[in-house]
């Protein structure tokens, strides 16, 4: 029986600012919650939240938590599923126990592995074409009333945990058949772990429809295919800068061949530019890798010597011997912090040496890019050479046949729209110019298209790397003045315990 959250007793929630800090603050983990709570937590690192039980009506002010990869909601009155199309790392999202009758904002999530809409009010399955990677999926307890929905699943080749009970449709003498039958990678239905017999029996059931609807498939996956690969190539058409190129003279069939040149020119330095990013990545991890191990090593060397210390001063009972333990080891302390912070030092300084030869090759790459399409091989002068051209032969055909007709034809076209058209030489003619221009118009916008997109992929580039330079300093900085504070309240710690 589905049972739904009344509000009328208690006011509902919007998720606020407030509600999500509170909740990571409750679920953070006891043995970094109080070095966390002291410097803050960075809601880019929360890969984890709980907002069940909290009332919520509409789903809000998510957005700060953009690398979530668990996000639970259940248990609330929440009507409406919004605002979580932008939480691309999600693979596991729990609804249940909601007020929700339609399954929506849900394709961005492509990394979703893991669904519940448990004991909701949903009499559909759909809009989820996009969830390719679901295995689990929770709908239970909602409103199904047809067997037909389960033809919608058949998508998720993935798809091996499926609960539908407490719906209509369990009531259907075919319903488990029809299930086994379809979905032919599922291992368990309803809570119950499917036996491979009763599967061969539902298939021999269905047999003919499912030769229909496998054959249909075949047909499907080869159009998604071929779309994914159309979107793939235009996703990598926008990446380079030169978007809708494919489209951009495609009705003056003389340019395929500059469009080839550009295209092959454009795409193998835009692979280059991808390969620089690389080298630049792994650059840096290796740079980070040394400096880490010499970071490492000296921090388990003081807390061997830390512990040796512990362990001398506990069996100390003059003060002064343990006032001149303890000042040798806050001394200890100090040059450890001194080492860690001059590793910290040389790896800033290899830093900026690597992004200045990084910001160097890219600026490069880039130049020629640009260089290219506007002067190596005149390729817009070409292909403007080429569009003026034939819109001057163009031009001369159409003007030709116009006087033609004129003079012979025109008693003989007995549409008067068509006979009128005709007779106004400075109608075609505009409309002539009009196509011209709009070519033209498209190539300024093409060229504006490559410049400013390589000018600003640059300048992103270098900022983004220098952010995460600076974001990856700070955090060492605090990471090691943290565990110094650390360290000297542990050897106030042993000296309070012993006077």
């Amino acid at each position: 029986m589905i049972t739904f959250v009344s509000y009328a007793s208690v006011d509902p929630v919007v998720i606020s600012e407030e509600l999500i800090n509170t909740a990571i603050n409750e679920q953070i983990d006891p043995s970094i919650a109080e070095i966390a709570r002291k410097e803050g937590i960075d809601p880019e690192e929360v890969s984890s939240i709980r907002l069940d039980y909290k009332n919520i009506l509409k789903i809000n002010n998510l957005w700060s938590l953009k690398n979530l990869t668990k996000l639970q909601l259940d248990n609330n009155i929440i009507e409406k599923i919004e605002n979580i199309n932008f939480l691309v790392n999600l693979t596991w999202l729990d609804l249940s126990f909601n007020n929700i009758t339609v399954i929506e904002g849900l394709n961005e999530l492509v990394n979703l592995t893991d669904l519940s809409l448990f004991n909701n009010r949903i009499s559909k399955i759909e809009n989820m074409d996009e969830l390719t990677k679901l295995t689990v999926f929770s709908i239970g307890n909602n409103n199904l009333d047809s067997l037909e929905n389960i033809l919608y699943l058949t998508r998720f080749e993935h798809l091996s945990v499926l609960n539908t009970a407490g719906n209509k449709i369990c009531n259907d003498k075919n319903y488990k058949s029809y299930i086994l039958a379809n979905l032919k990678n599922l291992k368990y239905l309803d809570y119950r772990l499917i036996n491979q017999e009763e599967v061969e029996k539902s298939r021999a059931l269905y047999l003919d429809d499912l030769i229909a609807l496998e054959e249909e498939e075949k047909i499907m996956k080869s159009k998604k295919e071929k779309q994914e690969q159309r979107k793939k190539l235009e996703q990598l058409f926008e990446e380079a800068h030169i978007k809708n190129i494919d489209m951009l003279f495609n009705d003056i069939a003389k340019f395929d061949i500059i469009i080839i040149e550009m295209k092959d020119f454009i795409l193998k330095k835009h692979a280059e530019v991808q390969e620089e990013k690389e080298l630049i990545t792994k650059a840096i991890e290796d740079a980070k890798a040394e400096t880490d191990s010499k970071g490492i090593k000296l921090v388990n060397d003081l807390e061997h010597r830390k512990k040796v210390f512990i362990r001398s001063v506990a069996n100390m009972r003059d003060v002064k011997e343990i006032d001149e333990a303890v000042k040798a080891m806050k001394f200890d302390v100090d040059e450890t912090a001194n080492q860690l912070m001059a590793l910290e030092m040389t790896i800033v300084e290899q830093f900026e040496e690597i992004l200045r030869e990084y910001e160097k090759n890219l600026q490069e790459l880039f130049n020629s890019i640009i260089f290219f399409f506007f002067f190596e091989l005149y390729t817009m002068a070409r292909i403007r050479e080429i569009e003026n051209n034939y819109f001057e032969r163009y031009t001369e055909c159409i003007m030709s046949s116009y006087d033609r007709i004129h003079k012979t034809d025109m008693d003989s076209i007995e549409n008067e729209d068509l006979r009128e058209l005709l007779s106004d030489k400075e109608i075609i003619l505009n409309s002539l110019n009009a196509t011209h221009d709009f070519h033209l118009l498209k190539f300024d916008q093409q060229e504006d298209g490559l410049s400013s997109g390589c000018n600003k992929e640059l300048e992103d580039e270098i900022q983004r790397t220098h952010n995460e330079e600076t974001q990856r300093n700070r955090k060492r900085v605090i990471e090691i003045l943290t565990y110094i504070e650390r360290l000297y309240y542990e050897i106030e710690q042993a000296e309070d315990n012993i006077l």
